[in-house]
């Protein structure tokens, strides 16, 4: 049994957070731009979806996408329905999901511990930038993190307190996050389950009757779908997707994403920012772990902070599913503090106070050095705005608790992340290279690419573009269209220079290498 807090949080202070993380979730969801490249990709392949009607083999630019399993562009199939082929359409079941995750978390630690730590708890989600971004973009990781939340949050509890509804919520909730990831989304939740089993002797529930229909559940919802594709592609989708996008990125760096072990351990700490400030305390102090949920979700941070470490493959989204379970254990430890069962200095707020001075001076200098968006660096000096809110009210309220001091904390991020989430980031993505010459392209009938080229244009066209690798392919629809336009990078000008082309545009990608290029024929070639 806990002890009941002295403070306690009401349901009110929950509804308003709840409804504040609503606002920044969805406030101006449609003005960035699509324009990244794993959000281009999964926005129109839903699209695609939705004009084909073909509820089962995913495709992009007409080509099958084995990339990632269905759910996603599922959800994205009403929601282009109500709001029309819009960016906000793809993201908005990624905000509604964002909403979702901090309220189970919440739901589930005030079940299983109490309702101080469970809002401190959804407060570590709400404050986090990093979960913040990921629910307000159109991929594939909002469901996953959802559904395996929701998973291991059921499963445990039936693990503690026996009971099988919440066995079934697991079985349902694993099989479609396997919809929405594939089989990491059961395995590293099913590797602390086991762990946990192992450590508390919990036989007795997993050799359970219950435990067969928690299977055929499973098996229910998420096996059809995997038989559908695999015969309609002649197991091609099947091939591609377990073998390329699974087995070779954890044994192998993909696409240039990898790097030492630290950097999962670095994506986890300042992904949880700003309360992973008090990681250094919170380490120390014993009493934080009494809770087995808390030791349960500092197991689940471990297992998936640790197999992301030894992935070959590394990207600040892989460890994200585990972000509820450490806002459970930051939760507990900001509860302590506010309640007075722990003591300690109040340096983490210069911590914070100094990441929020950092970013925004570092932000601009690297702007400026971002040819396409050095006219703009200026409005990363807008976050100061931030920081001075906490540092004036800091100074208002030196002798203050903890309870008023996190509450400051919690203003002065909030508007950080406003800021930087509905004015700073819209403002530099609409620097891309798509947003530059999609005017541009669209005054042309005849569209093509040759080589590589930013999947942003065939949302925003609407429509396929023909790939082209062969040059003499190139050669021969110039031939059939003259006035056709040739999208492109930079490093390719030379070879198609040859042909008579001249570069109509040229912008270098955001924080990319890449250079995209149009190009076209010149006037005096077209008329002969």
């Amino acid at each position: 049994m806990n002890r009941a807090p002295s403070y306690q949080f009401s349901n009110t202070q929950v509804y308003l957070l709840l409804a504040l993380v609503g606002f920044i979730l969805f406030f101006k969801l449609n003005s960035p731009p699509i324009y990244i490249l794993d959000e281009a990709r999964n926005a129109q392949a839903g699209r695609e979806m939705f004009r084909s009607g073909d509820w089962i083999v995913p495709t992009f630019n007409g080509e099958l996408r084995s990339h990632k399993p269905v759910l996603h562009y599922w959800f994205m199939q009403p929601a282009y329905m109500a709001f029309g082929e819009t960016p906000f359409a793809a993201r908005f079941f990624s905000a509604v999901l964002g909403v979702l995750t901090i309220l189970v978390t919440f739901l589930y630690a005030k079940r299983l511990f109490n309702q101080s730590v469970a809002y401190c708890a959804a407060l570590a989600l709400a404050l986090s930038t990093h979960f913040l971004f990921e629910f307000r973009l159109a991929v594939p990781d909002p469901y996953l993190i959802f559904f395996s939340t929701l998973g291991t949050f059921a499963a445990f509890t039936y693990l503690q307190q026996g009971t099988r509804s919440q066995l079934f919520i697991a079985a349902a909730a694993f099989a479609l996050a396997t919809l929405a990831k594939g089989p990491v989304a059961i395995g590293l939740p099913g590797i602390a389950l086991l762990l946990w089993v192992l450590a508390r002797k919990k036989w007795s529930r997993v050799f359970d009757w219950s435990m067969i229909i928690a299977a055929l559940i499973f098996l229910a919802v998420a096996l059809p779908w995997y038989i559908a594709v695999h015969q309609a592609t002649n197991g091609q989708w099947t091939e591609e997707f377990f073998f390329k996008h699974n087995l070779n990125r954890f044994s192998e760096e993909m696409e240039g994403h990898g790097g030492i072990f630290l950097i999962t351990i670095a994506i986890v700490v300042i992904g949880m920012l700003p309360f992973t400030a008090f990681l250094g305390q919170l380490l120390k102090r014993k009493i934080v772990y009494r809770n087995e949920l808390v030791q349960f979700a500092a197991l689940v941070t471990l297992v998936f902070t640790i197999f992301y470490s030894v992935s070959s493959t590394k990207l600040p989204n892989y460890p994200m599913p585990c972000y509820p379970f450490f806002a459970v254990v930051l939760g507990s430890f900001i509860s302590a503090l506010i309640d007075g069962k722990i003591q300690v200095r109040k340096y983490p707020v210069f911590i914070i106070l100094g990441v929020m001075l950092v970013i925004p001076v570092v932000g601009y200098f690297a702007i400026l050095q971002e040819v396409e968006a050095k006219h703009v660096a200026w409005i990363a000096l807008i976050l100061l705005f931030a920081p001075l809110v906490l540092l004036v009210l800091w100074l208002l309220n030196r002798k203050a608790d903890w309870f008023k001091l996190i509450t400051i904390l919690g203003i002065s991020y909030t508007v950080f992340n406003v800021f930087l989430l509905h004015i700073v980031y819209p403002a530099l993505y609409s620097q891309d290279p798509v947003s530059k010459t999609i005017t541009t392209v669209k005054q042309h009938e005849h569209i093509y690419a040759y080589q590589v080229y930013n999947p942003g244009y065939n949302f925003y066209l609407g429509q396929n573009i023909k790939e082209f690798t062969v040059l003499d392919s190139v050669r021969n629809r110039l031939a059939q269209y003259p006035g056709a336009l040739i999208i492109s990078r930079n490093e390719f000008t030379a070879e198609l220079k040859t042909l008579g082309l001249e570069v109509i545009a040229s912008h270098h990608d955001i924080f990319e290498s890449p250079t995209t290029i149009i190009l076209k024929q010149h006037a005096t070639k077209t008329q002969h």
